[in-house]
């Protein structure tokens, strides 16, 4: 804590801006700041600086890097410092700035300041769901005050009961998407609340539930079902319409025409002209591995070892035939003719690179299609918070309540995701026919829907299933006794001609479980051993 309590970030707080996109205008001191509502909307545009951007799943078992990823495979050990934790306090403590001030001068009603306690609310739910148990501040902390600055760890369920409080009341404060003028979109609003109080009382109340800490879980999962019903009520989202090609409007969301429609709730947004651009080549994300692959079901809604309709692997792209449209739009199908910037035509065949896509299974979600002059930073947008996740909360928080979830409730919110993919419904009679698990299903669905968005890690988290899932090889296609083995480059020259590492049924290796461990301690993210130090009530999480 030291550094975010003695470094007082002045200069950053107080650059002030006239728009969402963050550019300087002029500086600001804190002499004649705070007096009008105006100063308020000016300071809270930076908060918008700390947004979540684009993640992944390479922390998990669902993708791979091009190297291992010691989060993965748990081979880390504490960090001296770390830039998120020191980085969440600050955030924390610019937003308590602004609080503590609008409180003393009378704007404590003010939409900017509603905007200010979301950031809070957003900062302490990462840091919740990361450490658990975390310091706790709402407002700021003199300096001098030792027994502040040097606080234990306050208990997740005292902060996660504020993060949801704090939602609640200010939602009535914060505009609706639609109310809205161009010049504010993207601005944070009440869905936006309604998103991340789902969001985090899901979260907790799986955790209370698989890991039996102290709370309510169901106490949890009844805000998680008001917080997405409210948003699903409220006629403001919808999912995105392609209306090009609407078969493949799931692929298209993450592409610059999904910026600002009705299925983003929360963006960081982008402007490649003022620089808040981000690197994007055809090929720079990760390769999912053979785990997310075979999760996807067959177009009838069953499962790839159940379905008569999976064609098997003889082929580089029979497993992808009669498949869950999903899986073509996330993985490439070796050999399709897809168009990305720099291929405008699609004249070129694609195919899995070995040192890109070492499961052999190579990545398609956020390839933009669209073409660009310039230095290589595309302007689509990292949908932080997006409708198909309110969706997905809503049914497992159903089920996780009440033990069951009706065929109604499913198409209002899973069936939506699956309608729009192209699949069967997900139905009580399809589960019961062909000895599904409806939880099973559920999570399957979560997990597809949300490939790639860095959702899968703090999933097994949650749900207690990744000191079984974590541990498990690392594996991609099928490689022997596969078309892999023969396909040419050109007449007598191998496209493959070494072979890679494969196991006993000739599934590519990337990774084996000999290599890989999740124990207790991984369940929560180690503190930074630098603050654990200089504030000895800050005790460590187990294991580290």
């Amino acid at each position: 804590m030291k550094k975010i309590i003695y470094i007082i970030c002045i200069a950053f707080l107080f650059t002030a801006c006239q728009e969402l996109d963050l550019s300087p205008e002029h500086t600001i001191t804190d002499g004649f700041l705070w007096d009008k509502e105006q100063d308020y909307e000016l300071a809270v545009n930076f908060l918008y600086n700390d947004l979540d951007g684009f993640r992944s799943d390479t922390n998990s078992d669902i993708a791979f890097a091009n190297s291992p990823s010691d989060v993965s495979n748990g081979s880390r050990v504490a960090p001296q410092t770390s830039g998120f934790y020191n980085g969440s306090y600050a955030d924390i403590r610019d937003a308590n700035f602004i609080i503590d001030r609008a409180s003393t001068n009378g704007f404590e009603n003010s939409r900017w300041v509603a905007e200010a306690r979301w950031f809070r609310a957003l900062y302490y739910t990462r840091l919740v769901m990361a450490y658990g148990d975390v310091q706790f501040y709402t407002s700021v902390i003199d300096p001098a005050d030792n027994d502040a600055l040097f606080a234990s760890r306050t208990s997740r369920e005292v902060v996660v009961d504020f993060i949801i409080d704090e939602l609640n009341a200010i939602r009535d404060l914060l505009p609706l998407q639609s109310q809205l003028p161009n010049s504010e979109y993207g601005r944070i609003t009440k869905g936006a609340a309604d998103a991340l109080r789902a969001r985090i009382a899901l979260f907790e109340g799986t955790w209370i539930k698989y890991h039996g800490t102290t709370g309510d879980a169901n106490q949890r999962f009844d805000e998680a079902i008001d917080a997405s019903q409210a948003i699903m009520n409220s006629g403001e989202y919808s999912l995105f319409n392609y209306a090009p090609n609407p078969a493949q409007s799931y692929r298209y969301f993450f592409m610059e025409v999904g910026n600002d429609s009705p299925q983003q709730i929360v963006a960081k947004r982008f402007d490649r002209d003022r620089r808040h651009g981000h690197s994007s080549t055809a090929r720079d994300r990760n390769s999912v591995t053979k785990k997310l692959a075979d999760m996807y079901l067959c177009t009838d809604g069953l499962p790839i070892d159940v379905s008569p309709l999976f064609q098997g692997r003889a082929l580089m792209d029979t497993e992808f035939e009669n498949r869950d449209p999903r899986m073509a739009m996330t993985i490439i199908t070796p050999g399709a003719f897809t168009i990305d910037r720099l291929d405008q035509t699609g004249a070129e065949a694609d195919w899995p690179i070995i040192a890109l896509d070492q499961t052999f299974y190579a990545n398609y979600k956020f390839i933009s299609e669209f073409y660009f002059e310039g230095t290589g930073s595309n302007t689509y947008y990292a949908h932080s918070f997006h409708f198909a996740e309110v969706l997905l909360i809503n049914a497992e928080a159903t089920f996780e309540r009440n033990g069951s979830i009706t065929d109604a409730q499913l198409n209002s919110s899973i069936n939506l995701l699956r309608t729009r993919a192209g699949i069967a419904a997900l139905t009580n009679s399809l589960v019961t026919t062909n000895g599904l698990d409806m939880l099973s299903e559920i999570r399957r669905e979560r997990t597809i829907e949300l490939a790639q968005e860095g959702y899968r890690r703090d999933d097994l988290r949650r749900w207690k299933t990744a000191e079984v899932e974590m541990p498990m090889a690392l594996k991609g296609a099928q490689f022997v006794g596969t078309e892999f083995e023969t396909a040419e480059l050109s007449p007598g020259v191998l496209r493959y001609p070494s072979a890679p590492a494969t196991d006993a049924l000739g599934f590519v290796i990337v990774e084996p479980g000999s290599e890989r461990n999740f124990t207790a301690r991984d369940y929560l993210e180690p503190f930074p051993v630098e603050e654990t130090i200089i504030n000895t009530n800050l005790q460590q999480n187990p294991g580290w």
